[in-house]
């Protein structure tokens, strides 16, 4: 009887390492084809700001200029060398907005200036992310500001009848059928892209459900 399991097992194993190599190259040519579709072969691999801000509450500074750079040490010195690279700094980076409601970072959080984190991140050798959501602000929808490089207004691409254009309700739907309303998207994006930001984790884009997405901001439409 032991012979007899001993023998079973060892046909096992035999039919084993012969369809190994099947599975194995199978799984390879499948993300082959992946790439050449210029599909992700893995996840960012990083650290976010989110959850951090769940759960330390309205008062937390979880996205502060001191902290961010602590982040940065550890992960060059713990995480780096395993592929992590990615530091993303979730909502609440931002001020108000500028004269053209573009989303300008927060002078309270980021006191010596917010390129000066951006610098810091890649000088640790990391790339740097911030969060978005769709649309325009009711504020300055309210206040019709214009949108900068155009004779056009916040009003002038608003979707009508105005509706939300995020999970939350905060902003409104943009038009984009409008004249004006890529060039704001654009101004945002060249905005962003001034500071050296490397990408962006934009949210609430499927409709009905808060799911986010990342663009890059030298390609963001």
């Amino acid at each position: 009887m032991i012979r007899l399991l001993q023998k079973t097992l060892v046909c096992w194993l035999a039919a084993a390492l012969t369809l190994v190599p099947f599975a194995y190259f199978g799984t390879e040519s499948k993300v082959a084809h992946a790439a050449d579709n210029g599909l992700a072969l893995k996840p960012y691999m990083g650290w976010s700001s989110y959850s951090l801000q769940v759960y330390d509450g309205p008062e937390g500074n979880w996205t502060s200029e001191a902290k961010l750079k602590m982040i940065s040490d550890a992960m060059r010195e713990k995480l780096q060398a395993h592929g992590y690279e990615y530091i993303n700094i979730d909502a609440g980076w931002n001020g108000s907005m500028d004269e053209y409601g573009r989303p300008p970072p927060s002078e309270t959080l980021y006191p010596n200036g917010f390129e000066n984190l951006v610098d810091y991140i890649h000088n640790n050798g990391q790339k740097v992310g911030i969060y978005l959501i769709p649309g325009l602000s009711k504020e300055a929808y309210e206040k019709n500001l214009p949108i900068y490089g155009t004779e056009y207004h916040m009003q002038d691409i608003a979707a009508q009848p105005l509706r939300p254009a995020d999970y939350w309700d905060i902003d409104y739907k943009i038009d984009f059928s409008k004249p004006g309303a890529q060039e704001y998207v654009n101004s945002i994006a060249d905005l962003i892209a001034s500071w050296g930001v490397d990408f962006v984790k934009f949210d609430s884009v499927t409709p009905g459900l808060a799911i986010t997405t990342y663009r890059s901001t030298r390609g963001m439409t």
